[in-house]
């Protein structure tokens, strides 16, 4: 008997063993962290700033001084015996970050930014300084969700685009960003231009033989008058087809 049941004991522990434990609570995040002295208050979350050697939330929305995120139990810390009440920072990996639906509800695949609420990040939907990748679709309000840390100027688009002084805006950043976004923005600029000149050299063209074939032949001057106008529409649509490509560069 008493061997029967330490064979059932042993069982049901090889399963438990063997069978994947979903927990509820949320885990700690993955990669290292580096204790620091960060001025002011922080707590578990909080998007941090490098503002001239001091560590403190962040503050202003798309900060060009992330650096990182406070984070109370990180998978690998070094620490730094000499400073006194310090805290984790974590500059890689990943880690649970603050974040408000102030600039809309966070979604997995979106970056994240830095929000005008200290510590607090948002969706970013423009082109600017990020913390990270969201992991995870974070709730309505406030909440701490998953996030891919890597602070970096990444470019950012959207199925619904700016106002024209927007993205004007963004491309005068284009040298600062990443090599792929300023590459996208040279392109683009580049098939709009070509586009147009394309377009005004095929009209000018074509407008100067209708001239010269109304001065030879006036009693045709119907036809090439219609000939002129279609002529007219191909312009416009080099134009346009330009303009699209343009605009799917940007966009896609």
């Amino acid at each position: 008997m008493g061997a029967k049941l330490d064979a059932m004991l042993l069982l049901i522990l090889l399963i438990l063993l063997i069978l994947p434990i979903k927990a509820s609570a949320q885990t700690a995040g993955q990669g290292v962290a580096v204790s620091m002295s960060i001025v002011g208050e922080t707590v578990d979350g909080d998007i941090v700033c490098n503002y001239l050697g001091e560590i403190k939330r962040c503050n202003t929305a798309y900060d060009g001084s992330i650096y990182g995120v406070s984070v109370d139990e990180p998978a690998l810390a070094l620490e730094n015996l000499s400073l006194t009440d310090a805290k984790t920072v974590t500059t890689s990996g990943k880690a649970y970050v603050r974040v408000s639906d102030a600039n809309g509800q966070v979604k997995k695949g979106d970056y994240v930014t830095s929000s005008d609420k200290e510590g607090v990040g948002q969706k970013a939907t423009k082109s600017g300084y990020v913390v990270g990748t969201a992991l995870e679709d974070a709730d309505a309000g406030e909440s701490k969700i998953l996030v891919a840390i890597g602070a970096k100027q990444a470019f950012v688009t959207l199925a619904t685009r700016g106002n024209l002084l927007e993205t004007i805006k963004e491309a005068l950043l284009s040298p600062t960003l990443t090599p792929l976004a300023s590459l996208r923005y040279i392109l683009a600029a580049f098939m709009a231009v070509a586009s147009f000149v394309l377009g005004f050299w095929y009209f000018g063209r074509v407008a100067k033989t209708g001239i010269e074939a109304l001065g030879r032949n006036p009693l045709a001057g119907r036809l090439i008058q219609l000939g002129v106008v279609f002529n007219l529409f191909l312009t416009a649509l080099i134009m346009g087809s330009g303009l699209l490509i343009a605009y799917l560069i940007l966009v896609l």
